[in-house]
């Protein structure tokens, strides 16, 4: 298993890196919405924004699929990094007007496509390259970098501090780079493993999307109540641009990143989802307080930024939380991809539901709207949504401190003698299938050496001698003893990446091949002490 005894910096740096490519990708759907990233009419932005939703609905699932299906990813990751920045700077190439058009809509799809594939690869390597106790920390990070980057590609475009003729061409460069570094420090030869924890994603689910639920019903009924109280007052447009504090709202933005990072390392998932739990019933419960207040007395003008505040952290907090964390935690590693992304999914179409509403939207002939009868009930079932999340948590599985890595076995038992062994010795309610592994459970069985003596047979130790394997002499023998291995069946379950750690001088490559043999030898003395019994 991956051991850190400190933060694993380097890691987390080849990692983190990957934010420029993010960045890029979110500040250009940023434009989509707002209208302004190309010269095009508000109405033809969102029809552009509608196809690209549509591209990470397709790239969602199929990403995911792929992630499952191939081993290393990491080429993957690069690809789908890498392909936003080109076509972002194939813009300043000499095109024609239908060229441009062209390259415009293939920058808008890229990015709604790049940005879904590259969350969903980028988050199940972090899960096989970081363990469970330093992984919020690192993912925290990365989404702040994330952040100050598309805040610094809002203020340069603001200062007209451009490279280029395109507003887009810096963030490009810049996520090239920062691509190229990481590159650089070889993402491939970085130690990997299959971990995962027992339990199921819906266990965290189904009060998730309860506590979402809660949020949208309560900002609903909150720009309602603004609405009605701004009404035929043109200078307000949003609470946000009202309180105008847009720096404060980002440090506040990342502070609620850096804390459900901190606390889900240290504390633990089950833990940090509580506590998100309670700030969404308390949002909804002080919330409705504090703008009533400051519309009795617009004096009290530090309540909406009190409000304000308290909405932005606990955003942050969510994100930092619930959008790389928990889902590829739990559960099989072989359907880790796949069901992150469909998770994804249902934030996908949380989001745009949301937009939806909030910008009134005409779509597929729909009005979206927000209905004026929410502020009679809908801060009631906000906070009744909060209280049956709450009450969900108690069944939370814990995933700090019980993430496990998945071994491949390579024994080659046939499906008869996979059953019997597992009855045998670690029990069938632990393991449905040794072999291939699907659902791991905690198992913590383990062979004494009088009960390996007694399946092996009384002359095991001389048969499975550390010399009875093919390539081991006597020098390497003594490097073995000395590390610890005493025979070939402890050679037979252990990983060639740890024996090639462990003993000095030892390649990969023949690690691999010593512990094939041994499990060969293992196998040998096994079918030979069954043919003893039957005679």
């Amino acid at each position: 298993m991956l051991q850190y005894r400190e933060f694993p910096t380097k890691t987390a740096s080849l990692f983190i890196l990957f934010a420029g490519p993010v960045a890029l990708n979110i500040y250009i759907i940023l434009k989509l919405i707002s209208g302004t990233l190309f010269g095009l009419t508000l109405l033809e932005h969102y029809g552009l924004l509608g196809l690209g939703a549509l591209a990470a609905v397709f790239a969602l699932p199929l990403t995911g699929i792929l992630a499952d299906r191939i081993r290393r990813i990491d080429f993957l990751v690069v690809l789908a990094a890498v392909v936003t920045p080109i076509v972002a700077l194939l813009r300043l190439a000499p095109l024609t007007l239908q060229q441009l058009e062209t390259v415009e809509l293939l920058l808008v799809l890229s990015s709604f496509a790049g940005l879904a594939s590259l969350l969903v690869l980028w988050t199940v390597r972090v899960n096989q390259g970081i363990i469970v106790k330093y992984r919020g920390r690192t993912v925290a990070v990365f989404l702040c970098v994330t952040i100050i980057l598309v805040t610094l590609y809002a203020l340069f475009e603001q200062m007209s501090i451009l490279l280029g003729s395109s507003y887009l061409t810096l963030p490009a460069v810049i996520a090239i780079v920062l691509l190229i570094v990481s590159i650089g420090m070889k993402p491939w030869r970085q130690p990997r493993a299959r971990l995962a924890a027992s339990g199921s994603v819906l266990t965290y689910f189904t009060p998730t999307v309860l506590i979402m639920a809660s949020y949208i019903l309560w900002y609903m009924v909150m720009k309602l109540s603004f609405q009605e109280h701004f009404a035929g007052d043109s200078s307000f447009e949003s609470l946000s641009q009202y309180v105008n504090l847009p720096l404060l709202e980002t440090l506040i933005l990342i502070l609620g990143i850096v804390v459900a990072g901190v606390i889900a390392d240290t504390k633990g998932r089950k833990p940090a989802f509580s506590f998100a739990l309670l700030m969404m019933g308390l949002l909804t419960i002080f919330g409705s307080t504090l703008y009533t207040g400051f519309f009795q007395d617009t004096d009290l003008f530090s309540l909406l930024q009190i409000l304000l505040s308290s909405e932005r952290f606990f955003e942050g907090y969510l994100l930092g939380l619930c959008v790389c964390l928990i889902w590829p935690e739990l559960g099989s590693v072989r359907t880790k991809g796949i069901r992150l992304s469909l998770i994804w999914f249902f934030f996908l179409g949380y989001v745009l539901l949301f937009l939806a509403v909030d910008l009134n939207l005409l779509v597929f002939g729909i009005q979206f709207h927000i209905p004026s009868y929410l502020t009679v009930f809908g801060g009631q079932v906000a906070i009744f949504s909060s209280l049956i999340a709450l009450y969900l948590t108690g069944h939370l599985p814990a995933i700090l401190g019980r993430e496990i890595e998945i071994e491949e076995l390579a024994f080659d038992f046939d499906d008869r003698q996979v059953k019997k062994t597992v009855d045998a010795f670690v029990g069938s309610h632990d393991f449905d299938s040794i072999k291939s592994q699907i659902d791991i459970i905690d198992a913590g069985t383990e062979l004494s050496d009088s009960d390996m003596s007694e399946i092996l047979g009384e002359d095991s130790k001389s048969n499975m001698s550390l010399q009875g394997i093919p390539g081991i002499g006597e020098a390497l023998e003594k490097k073995l003893k000395a590390a610890g291995y005493e025979s070939a069946v402890q050679l037979a379950g252990e990983t060639p990446q740890r024996l090639a750690q462990k003993i000095d001088g030892l390649s990969d490559g023949r690690a691999e091949k010593i512990v094939k043999d041994a499990r060969t030898v293992v196998k040998k003395t096994i079918k030979k002490g069954k043919k003893k019994e039957d005679s």
